[in-house]
């Protein structure tokens, strides 16, 4: 994969992309906003044929910062879909739609940082008991947990 072109096509296709950012050798890290997260996901899954590795997610200094990590196996280029989620209102479109195998993963962020994937197909706790405690999320920065 060229990865100038690569670059070029993007931007011409979505020109609301912020910033794309050569982040080492092989890694490109796309900064978008939330609402292009399913058209450029299906662009790369579907359109350009990449491969879906794994979507992660932290509780950053700008707000949940959700990385959705896709490979182009045969140039051996990491392509990731950079999205910050604003943490007054924590909520995102699942990519189940184009990728069902985004729906575990998904399931498991919404246990340890509360982010609520839109239209997710099965929105049930995925990780932690029924009897875990509501609105309390292990990976937020400002979790406090209990000493005993």
């Amino acid at each position: 994969m060229d990865i100038e072109k690569f670059n070029e096509d993007i931007k011409a296709k979505f020109p609301s992309i912020k910033t794309i950012e050569v982040i080492n050798i092989k890694r490109l890290m796309i900064y978008i906003p939330r609402e292009l997260l399913l058209k450029i996901a299906d662009h790369l899954f579907n359109e350009l044929g990449m491969r879906y590795i794994i979507v992660t997610a932290m509780d950053s200094k700008e707000g949940f910062e959700i990385i959705y990590h896709f490979s182009d196996d045969s140039s051996g280029w990491i392509i990731n879909l950079n999205v910050i989620i604003p943490r007054e209102k924590p909520e995102i479109e699942s990519l189940t739609p184009v990728i069902y195998g985004v729906e575990w993963i998904e399931r498991e962020i919404m246990d340890i940082l509360g982010i609520k994937f839109l239209d997710h197909p099965k929105p049930e706790r995925f990780i932690f008991a029924e009897s875990w405690p509501e609105c309390e999320y292990p990976y937020r920065r400002d979790y406090k947990q209990e000493k005993e």
